[in-house]
């Protein structure tokens, strides 16, 4: 599919006192821009204490248009006094801004539009009022036309108001870490994974009519990226024949919106007890998905949480809505046997009776993971990277298997 990207770069005075970030943020840039093609548009828009300091394009993405953003992103000196006349970050205005923009360069036809957005500080100019700023967003963005990306510098960017913007606006948060691999790969990655050939926009998957569904993970991508795979969890009340459970597929391709029907596979597994491998991959991907919209409840309200997520306990009385998704998260954890940010935590005990890890045990790829690697050991599959779902014992896994208690936070 053809795209259409506003890059809506940090230029504020956090960039004059960390000139190595905004170089390394340049130079990803500039790789990414290498890689459009002609049937795409981009624009780029600096923003400090005000929304707008200055903008480039919207152009096509011609070698000699993508040549002239390339030269544009290299005159941009972090050094030049005149973007610092005054402090601060207008987030809120560059953003509202940026869609402004986006929106306008959209042309008739499907298209992916998206803003991605580099931060290295929080907001501190015109509206600072967090909530506000998100909802905001999402309320002139309501039509999930442009999609927003985010990518923010550890120690210095609001990454929770970041990922509640992308949350709410069909996209991907990215936080750029203090590491091993520096600033400009990790952003490249970032950008070519997520951003790289666009296949399908705004997918949808819907279980079978008819069928209780008491849980359920992610059922909408906003966009679809070539070498990426679709995993749809999740926990049905009662039992189905699995011959008979067909899920169908909505998205838009270039030409339209097209629908695909996929049955079960006849040895699908019917398994539901806690240990089991599909049970384990259902809670890792679904508590990481509660946990991070228990993160943006800070900035909504309890009516439009309630249209993000279906709990399998629809009935909880909790006051706030998002003590109930974090209620379901807490179940889920400790009946699952995993450790998750800010729910659950544990206590590994040493014993003459720890066993060395067998030689036989199963290695796979459960894909919840940044590196997507993943052990199960006895039953339990250990997500050893990921942010919001973290290992059940996996600091040990590789040599022991050692006595752990798994307790509530």
């Amino acid at each position: 599919m053809p795209r259409n990207f506003l890059f809506l770069l940090d230029v504020s005075d956090n960039t004059r006192h960390e000139v190595k970030k905004f170089e390394m943020t340049s130079a990803a840039l500039k790789k990414f821009i290498g890689t459009l093609e002609v049937q795409d548009t981009f624009s780029i828009q600096t923003f400090a204490h005000e929304g707008t300091m200055d903008v480039w394009g919207p152009n096509q993405g011609t070698e000699d248009e993508k040549q002239d953003a390339i030269n544009y992103l290299h005159s941009l000196k972090p050094d030049q006094d005149e973007w610092y006349e005054e402090w601060g970050t207008n987030l809120h205005a560059a953003i509202i801004e940026a869609l402004i923009r986006a929106k306008t360069d959209i042309n008739e036809g499907n298209i992916a539009s998206m803003l991605v957005i580099f931060s290295n500080g929080w907001a501190s100019r015109g509206e600072t009022e967090r909530a506000k700023i998100v909802q905001d967003i999402y309320g002139y963005n309501k039509d999930g036309s442009v999609k927003i990306f985010t990518l923010g510098y550890q120690h210095n960017a609001d990454l929770y108001l970041l990922d509640a913007i992308s949350l709410m606006n069909g996209g991907v948060s990215l936080t750029i870490t203090n590491g091993e691999e520096d600033f400009e790969s990790q952003i490249m990655r970032f950008l070519e994974s997520e951003l790289g050939s666009i296949l399908l926009s705004d997918m949808t998957i819907k279980f079978p009519e008819g069928i209780k569904v008491i849980g359920e993970t992610e059922t909408s991508y906003p966009l679809l990226a070539s070498g990426y795979e679709v995993a749809v969890r999740g926990l049905v009340d009662g039992r189905i024949d699995v011959n008979d459970f067909k899920t169908v597929t909505k998205a838009s391709t270039l030409e339209e919106v097209q629908s695909w029907v996929t049955s079960a596979s006849s040895s699908a597994s019917s398994a539901t007890t806690s240990s089991s491998l599909c049970y384990q991959s259902y809670a890792h991907a679904r508590v990481a998905q509660l946990v991070r919209l228990s993160d943006a409840a800070n900035f909504l309200d309890d009516k439009l949480l309630r249209t993000l997520v279906n709990l399998a306990n629809p009935a909880c009385n909790e006051k706030e809505f998002a003590k109930c998704i974090e209620q379901e998260a807490i179940n889920l954890a400790l009946d699952a046997g995993i450790v998750a940010k800010g729910l659950t935590a544990m206590v590994t005990v040493d014993s003459e009776e720890c066993m060395k890890v067998d030689e036989s045990t199963e290695v796979c790829r459960d894909g919840t993971t940044v590196d997507e690697y993943a052990w199960e050991y006895s039953g339990i599959a250990m997500d050893m990277e990921s942010p919001s779902a973290m290992p059940f014992c996996s600091f040990i896994i590789s040599v022991f298997a050692c006595a752990t208690t798994l307790l509530l936070l």
